[in-house]
């Protein structure tokens, strides 16, 4: 994250002019925001404003920092500052000067050198030709990167106004090696990190030009996972629901226009890491048709068959980047990633591929609803705190019906096996999680931590990938297992829960 110092300098003008006609027109003092700019030595981004009664002209003669116009106001001229990576141990500093007519201010940005470090083995693993159930097996259990790299606004779709600091838009905490490594530390053997790309990282909409610098942020978090040798997949998240929300319109014309952007955003993703081992995977969506009212959409022909024509083009732009992408395993997800209407409507054979055996399937669970993600009573149901075979003794109100404990759970991903796995397909659990509601209710918090070894026991009996939600959220309610900024476990009985529930499950094949 970019530090700046805002001490102002000013130069004055007159406060007002005169034109030809002797009216009088506003004028403002020359102001420039920031006379020093700090920089980390990664790919890093600065804004600085002029405040002038015309755009300034700009002088710059470094060649590891660019300067562009980004906005204008009243008398406002916002410029963006890019610096490359220094690969130096040494800081650099360079000069940019505004000026308008006989008034100039100066920015000295000064970019930090990279860390002297020790020299170490590189004890990366490098993983080729493995099917997608050979990996399957390898990444259990999994944890997401929530609400980093996949937020910001929708008001940004197609834009590049979504910036670097999109990263700490719905948590405050930037993503490290340290984070990854306390998440290895913990047992997990693979990330999976939500991506945003139409959300506010688009430089050139016309061609779906993904911004350099968001590409190079996204590759360093996906380098951090590959440092600790863990499994890593990338995909294109809700993001602002440009094609998410779309399925109101399941016409051949727009079908066909969002699979067109949709290859162009994933052929960028996969040039980008296409020298990447099978330690990385790529999603294509997340949940399609997200929206809980719409999903009768995959109950006609036109409906799923716009999901299957958008995860063949996903998969399709992926392999023609030819590399390792070849044969690195894809996800495409079932509609909606809801397992029952997967179940009744999604056909995997319609889906083509031209590498065997490296496909997996993907669906989210977060159910029942009301004890995992119901965060006020509604008519038509209260929430649940108490779950689990072992913890009905709490307020009968509030406690889950047993026909939606251990059993319910173990039901759900056998339909998952049946569908997929025991035809060759792995099932990514890409998200699952439940509420903490409270810290002092032994009850409660014993039920969430039945749930999450429930649900990575029978995901794994059933060949399933379970990977939880973790917001990074440290209040309550929340799903979030660790603190990131902090660096310790939020919620250990959630931990203790996966950690259970992996040793307790057996992979079938």
């Amino acid at each position: 994250m970019t530090v700046a110092l805002f001490t102002a300098i000013s130069f004055y003008a007159c406060s007002s002019s005169s034109d030809d006609s002797g009216a009088t027109t506003p004028s403002v003092n020359f102001k420039v925001s920031q006379t020093a700019v700090s920089m980390t030595s990664d790919v890093d981004t600065a804004e600085v404003t002029v405040l002038s009664n015309g755009q300034p002209t700009m002088s710059n003669t470094n060649d590891w920092l660019s300067v562009s116009l980004l906005k204008t106001g009243a008398y406002s001229y916002v410029y963006r500052l890019i610096s490359t990576a220094n690969t130096s141990t040494s800081s650099r500093t360079g000069t940019i000067t505004f000026s308008y007519g006989s008034s100039s201010g100066n920015v000295v940005v000064t970019q930090a050198g990279v860390e002297k470090k020790e020299e170490t083995i590189d004890t990366r693993e490098t993983i080729t030709g493995k099917d997608a159930m050979t990996i399957a097996k390898a990444m259990i259990p999994g944890w997401n990167l929530g609400n980093t790299l996949e937020a910001g606004s929708s008001d940004n779709n197609w834009t590049n106004n979504g910036g670097l600091s999109a990263e700490t838009a719905w948590q405050g905490t930037k993503t490290t090696q340290a984070v990854i490594d306390m998440i290895k530390e913990n047992g997990f053997k693979s990330v999976r990190i939500p991506c945003a790309w139409v959300m506010g990282h688009i430089s050139d909409k016309d061609n779906c030009t993904i911004d350099e610098t968001w590409m190079a942020r996204v590759k360093e978090v996906v380098d951090y996972c590959i440092n600790d040798n863990l499994f890593v997949i990338i995909n294109d998240h809700w993001d602002g629901g440009w094609l998410e929300d779309s399925f109101s319109d399941v016409s051949t014309a727009t079908v066909t226009a969002n699979s067109e952007k949709l290859k162009k955003i994933w052929t960028q993703i996969a040039e980008e890491f296409k020298d990447y081992d099978q330690h990385l995977l790529f999603a294509g969506l997340n949940e399609p048709n997200e929206n809980e009212t719409a999903k009768t959409v995959f109950k006609n022909s036109d409906g799923i068959n716009a999901l299957y024509a958008y995860e063949n083009a996903f998969i399709e732009a992926v392999r023609a980047t030819g590399g390792n992408n070849t044969d690195r395993v894809l996800i495409v997800q079932g509609p909606y990633t809801d397992i029952d209407v997967t179940k009744g409507y999604f056909d995997i054979s319609n889906i083509s591929d031209t590498s065997d055996d490296r496909l997996m399937a993907e669906v989210h669970f977060y159910s029942p609803w009301q004890f995992a993600g119901l965060t006020t009573d509604e008519s038509w149901g209260k929430m649940w705190y108490y779950w689990g075979d072992a913890n009905t003794g709490g307020d009968s109100n509030r406690t889950t019906p047993t026909s939606y404990n251990e059993i319910y759970v173990s039901k759900q991903m056998a339909r998952m096996k049946s569908q997929f796995g025991d035809n060759g397909i792995p099932v990514i659990l890409g998200e699952y999680g439940a509420n903490w509601r409270f810290a002092n209710d032994e009850l409660h918090s014993a039920s969430v931590k039945a749930y999450y070894k429930a649900v990575n026991q029978y995901a794994i009996d059933n060949g399933c990938v379970p990977f939880a939600w973790d917001t990074n959220y440290t209040g309550y309610p929340s799903m979030t297992i660790f603190n990131r900024s902090s660096k310790v476990v939020f919620d250990q009985y959630m931990l203790d829960g996966i950690t259970e529930g992996v040793n307790a499950g057996s992979w079938p094949y």
